[in-house]
C-alpha cells in the first residue's frame, strides 16, 4: 500500500471511531428532548467543522435525525429496523419469560430482566409475584447507568477490567444524579460482586428496597442478568442466599438453552 493509501485507510477508520462515539453519546444521554449540537461538542471532543461533517453522514444514513428549525438531534429510527432484525437472531425475552414466571412465583417478589445497551442497563421485562413492589421500582424500558441496580450491577461485574474502566469514566458526570453512588462504591461494589457471585444492592434505588442480582452468560460474554427487588425485611441474609440460589438455578437453565440454540 502506497503511503497516500495507508493515510486514507487510518483516516476512514479514525471517521468510523469518531461516527460511533457519537452514536454511543446519543444513546445514553439523549432523551426525548434530543441533544444540542453545543453538547454533542463539548462530549465528543471534536471541532465543530469535524462534528457537523460526521452528523451529515449519519442524518442522510437515518442513524441520527434532527429537529426541524433546530440544532438538537436524536437518534434516528434506522435503529429500530437494525434492533428488530438483531433481535430474531436471539429473542432474549421469549426465552427468559418462563424463568421471570417460575421466579415471581417462587419468591414472591419483583423480577426483572436487565441487558446491556452501550453505557446502560434497561429492563426489557418483569413479573410481579404476591408481594410486588408497585412504587418507583424498576419497568420496561427504564434505562440507568451501568452499576445502578442490582441487575446493572451484575453485568458491569461481569464485564473485564478495562471495560470496567471505561464505563466508570464515560459514566462519571451521571453519577450525581445518584447520591449514595461514587465511582469508590461501585468499584467496591464489583469486588464484591465477583466474590460473592451476586449483586446485591442495599438500598441505594429507593431506601428500604434491597434487590439481588445474577448474570446471564452467552459462552464468555455476559448478555443478561436477572434480579429480584423486595422490601429490606424480606431480604435478610438466609432468605436473601435463597433468592440467589433461585435466580443461579434459572440463570444456568438459561444458559444451557441460549447454549442448545447457537448457530454452528
Amino acid at each position: 500500500m502506497t503511503e497516500s493509501g495507508a493515510k486514507h485507510s487510518a483516516d476512514t477508520v479514525q471517521s468510523v471511531k469518531r461516527a460511533l462515539e457519537i452514536l454511543h453519546i446519543l444513546s445514553f444521554n439523549a432523551s426525548s428532548s434530543g441533544m444540542r449540537f453545543s453538547d454533542l461538542q463539548a462530549q465528543s471532543g471534536l471541532s465543530k467543522g469535524t462534528l457537523h461533517r460526521l452528523l451529515k453522514s449519519l442524518l442522510n444514513e437515518g442513524f441520527v435525525e434532527q429537529a426541524v428549525g433546530s440544532r438538537v438531534y436524536y437518534l434516528g429510527l434506522e435503529f429500530l429496523s437494525m434492533g428488530a432484525r438483531a433481535a430474531n437472531r436471539l429473542d432474549i425475552r421469549a426465552m427468559t419469560q418462563p424463568s421471570l414466571d417460575r421466579l415471581a412465583q417462587a419468591t414472591g417478589d419483583t423480577v426483572m430482566l436487565t441487558i446491556r445497551s452501550g453505557m446502560d442497563a434497561v429492563c426489557i421485562d418483569r413479573a410481579e409475584g404476591s408481594f410486588p413492589i408497585r412504587v418507583l421500582t424498576q419497568n420496561v424500558g427504564t434505562r440507568r447507568p451501568l452499576g445502578i441496580g442490582s441487575g446493572s450491577l451484575a453485568l458491569l461485574a461481569a464485564a473485564p477490567d478495562d471495560e470496567v474502566d471505561n464505563i466508570l469514566r464515560r459514566n462519571a458526570s451521571r453519577l450525581k444524579d445518584y447520591p449514595n453512588v461514587t465511582d469508590d462504591s461501585l468499584r467496591r461494589a464489583i469486588a464484591d460482586t465477583r466474590e460473592r457471585g451476586y449483586a446485591f444492592n442495599p438500598g441505594h434505588l429507593l431506601k428500604g428496597m434491597y434487590g439481588v442480582g445474577v448474570s446471564i452468560h452467552l459462552g464468555k460474554q455476559a448478555i443478561a442478568a436477572l434480579s429480584v427487588a423486595a422490601n429490606y425485611g424480606r431480604m435478610d441474609l438466609t432468605r436473601r442466599t435463597h433468592v440467589v440460589g433461585l435466580l443461579k438455578a434459572e440463570a444456568d437453565r438459561i444458559t444451557r438453552d441460549l447454549g442448545s440454540k447457537k448457530q454452528p
